[in-house]
């Protein structure tokens, strides 16, 4: 019993070991049709080409005898303007018949890739491709390098070369053909959310822009857009457009200049808006240097052809923007800026996206996936919703200060009456449309009689006081369709409109009334006080001698005048009709 116990365990260990065997043997294979969609950078095994550029059987070889590296993450990042890297997995259909499936490398600026397919020893298929061709000549007219390819029954090896100046990130999707159509079907759709966002916001406030003139606007609407544009071209959707012709590494300059773009007029804008000038003088000189010597440094490197150079320095804007961001942020919430919470929130979360993409592409800590991938234009859009409400908040409010500065341009300081150019504006088009449909108006004009004794006797304070007094018995004697004005020192003047003369007559005999009651009791004085008025106005659509006219508002002023003129000669205090 003791010795089968032993045999038995010893099975046990020996069974232990054949499936980790197995499954170490299994580590870089793809089984199909049972794996449908995924990442294929666990599967895969690779080496750098550091000895100079080797050929297919030397990387056979070499894969053969090791040693080599495994894949531990969706995507397999190296670095910048690295050595190619070869890497292989196996495509094992256990299918009777050919599964295709596509096979893409998910970072458009990578240079040049090859692929070879090799089934039992024999080279089936070789696909080149990589942003180092024109569009027509790729494997598929895809934003990345792609192709499809239906394997046959049993194991096919697949080997790749990349090589690339720019980031070697390879986040490398195996999915069957339905798999990645839906998949392209539905990043359209997040794509096309995104950036509708944006673009709808970017044109609203550059339109905003060229009305109202305020930078802020300006400077928000080449964010926006400039964004977009860098990220149709970092996903490969602008390459669709701008390929080879201009050169083997064009795609990789206009990625990084496209990159700054964004990043300076972002910077500016939030200068503008925060208005860092004002409040923290050094951090907003540091931003002046930053978004100007950067780019003539990356200048610099593209006249001398140093790609690397450049992208060193545009990794390097893109950082600082980020940084910079937040600071001008904590800057302003310490100024007491208004939105700058706001500001705040919408930089910071926008940081953490960029760096959950980026980490993601990078293949360290966070997994890289589509969600992770759009992480930076999630990110962006939900900063630009809130920049958004910032401004908009900023427009409303100076929208109610133009209001309020229009009000009081209009209004009389001290009785809140209309001044004369507020009754000017106001009446101009009533005038207008009582005389285009031969109707009547009519003009009172007010003086209070005496007030410069007033003023003599009791002081200016209590002149003021009075005036306030007789402006309120005015304006609750008036029809809400009357407009009432200080027309200038102690007279004030009301049009009404659809009301002859006579008519007129009598609601200035009303508010005559009215002015020869109004107490001043609270001013401890016994005062009392009249006014004289003088009515012009029209009958049955005649306004003067010459008949309906447009400017009819200035003769009957000057009729309404000579009339007062009148009444304060023939005793005061009473109403005088204009003969």
């Amino acid at each position: 019993m003791k010795l089968q116990g032993v045999y038995l365990t010893a099975l046990w260990v020996f069974y232990g070991l054949c499936i980790v065997c197995s499954q170490q043997a299994q580590a870089d294979t793809i089984t199909i049709p049972a794996f449908s969609q995924g990442s294929v950078g666990p599967h895969m095994q690779y080496f750098r080409e550091r000895d100079g550029e080797i050929v297919l059987a030397q990387a056979q070889q070499r894969f053969q005898q090791g040693p080599l590296l495994q894949g531990s993450s969706n995507s397999i990042s190296l670095g910048i303007s690295v050595d190619p890297v070869w890497m292989t997995f196996t495509v094992s259909n256990t299918a009777t018949f050919a599964k295709a499936y596509r096979l893409s490398v998910e970072t458009p600026w990578i240079d040049y890739i090859d692929t070879w397919l090799i089934q039992d020893g024999v080279l089936k298929k070789r696909i080149t491709g990589g942003d180092g061709y024109p569009y027509e000549k790729r494997p598929m007219p895809y934003r990345y390098y792609a192709f499809e390819y239906a394997y046959p029954p049993g194991v096919t090896q697949v080997i790749m070369r990349v090589e690339t100046k720019g980031p070697m990130a390879l986040p490398v999707q195996f999915s069957s053909v339905n798999e990645a159509i839906k998949r392209d079907i539905s990043s359209g759709y997040q794509y096309g959310a995104l950036y509708g966002i944006m673009i709808a916001l970017a044109l609203y406030n550059l339109v905003l822009y060229f009305f109202i003139r305020r930078r802020e606007y300006g400077l928000y609407g080449l964010y926006l857009l400039g964004f977009v544009t860098n990220s149709l071209s970092y996903t490969g959707q602008l390459h669709t457009l701008i390929t080879y012709d201009f050169g083997p590494y064009f795609q990789d300059w206009l990625d990084i200049f496209l990159m700054i773009t964004y990043s300076v007029a972002g910077l500016h804008f939030a200068r503008c808006l925060l208005q860092t000038k004002d409040h923290a003088p050094l951090l907003d000189k540091f931003v002046m240097r930053t978004t100007l010597y950067i780019p003539l440094g990356m200048l610099v490197g593209f006249v001398f052809n140093q790609l690397f150079f450049s992208m060193v320095l545009a990794f390097l804007l893109n950082t600082c923007f980020v940084i910079l961001f937040v600071a001008m942020g904590v800057k302003a919430l310490q100024a007491n800026k208004p939105f700058a919470v706001i500001f705040i929130l919408s930089s910071v979360t926008a940081a953490i996206c960029i760096t959950i993409s980026t980490l993601a592409v990078a293949g360290v800590l966070v997994p890289y996936n589509d969600y992770t991938f759009k992480a930076i234009e999630v990110g962006m859009a939900f900063e630009a919703i809130l920049l958004a409400s910032i401004l908009g908040s900023q427009f409303r409010v100076a929208q109610m200060d133009k209001l309020i500065a229009e009000k009081y341009a209009r209004t009389d300081p001290l009785t809140q009456l209309n001044n004369r150019r507020g009754f000017q504006e106001l009446t101009a088009p009533i005038v207008e449309q009582v005389v285009d449909v031969r109707g009547d108006f009519s003009v009172i004009l007010i003086d209070i009689d005496l007030f410069k004794n007033i003023n003599d006797q009791y002081g200016h304070h209590i002149g003021d006081e009075v005036l306030k007094k007789v402006a309120a018995s005015i304006k609750a004697e008036c029809r809400k369709q009357d407009i009432c004005a200080r027309w200038g020192g102690e007279e004030f003047i009301i049009l009404l409109a659809n009301t002859s003369q006579q008519q007129a007559q009598v609601h200035a005999e009303r508010i005559r009334q009215a002015i020869a009651i109004t107490s001043f009791c609270e001013l401890n004085i016994d005062l009392s006080i009249t006014a004289s008025l003088g009515v012009a106005g029209s009958h049955e659509g005649n306004f003067n001698q010459q008949g309906i006219q447009l400017d009819a508002i200035e003769p009957m002023i000057n009729r309404a005048d000579k009339a007062l003129y009148d009444a304060k000669h023939s005793g005061k205090n009473r109403v005088i009709l204009a003969s």
